[in-house]
């Protein structure tokens, strides 16, 4: 497939948009104040990422460069996990953990995506805005990568609604 500099900044800009979906569905979808914050957090970081992204797609219209041969394998990836947030999204009982599961793979796969399409950057600039989103893309991982880690350790407080009020009656004045 050949492909511009404006063609990486439209994958790019489309990938934030339908994470930023997901992250919205999920957080009106659980019963947790603690989780759902969390996970608007992303979106909102998600959102960020989009306006960065249509900035500097604005800022490099004129250094277009030539159209590109480029192999994104990553794509197939993504096409897949999109599907498992939609089927996770659908069931009447929320899963927590696969939905969590599901997302850190999302986040996996978005700073894959990120590092390949730097590879194929046609300035300098836009290589380095697509290393940067993948690192953040790794950050949002390592974020859900920690509650997921307290999900799986204390199941019991985050099936109930007892790890909110837990977190909300913790009095840090020794």
């Amino acid at each position: 497939m050949e492909v511009t500099e404006k063609e990486i900044f439209d994958i790019a800009i489309n990938s934030e948009i339908k994470a930023k979906e997901a992250y919205e569905k999920l957080a009106s979808m659980t019963k947790s104040d603690i989780i759902r914050d969390e996970l608007l957090f992303l979106a909102r970081e998600e959102d960020k990422h989009r306006e960065i992204i249509e900035k500097m797609a604005e800022r490099f219209n004129g250094e277009a460069g030539e159209p590109r041969k480029i192999e994104i394998d990553v794509m197939g990836e993504f096409k897949v996990i999109a599907e498992k947030m939609a089927e996770a999204i659908k069931k009447p009982d929320l899963n927590l953990d696969e939905v969590y599961e599901i997302a850190m793979q999302a986040e996996l796969v978005s700073e894959k995506l990120y590092r390949e399409l730097a590879k194929y950057a046609t300035t300098e600039k836009t290589k380095i805005l697509l290393e940067m989103l993948a690192d953040m893309e790794m950050n949002h991982y390592n974020i859900l990568k920690k509650q997921y880690d307290y999900i799986m350790r204390y199941p019991e407080l985050y099936k109930e609604e007892l790890y909110d009020q837990l977190m909300k009656d913790i009095n840090f004045n020794f």
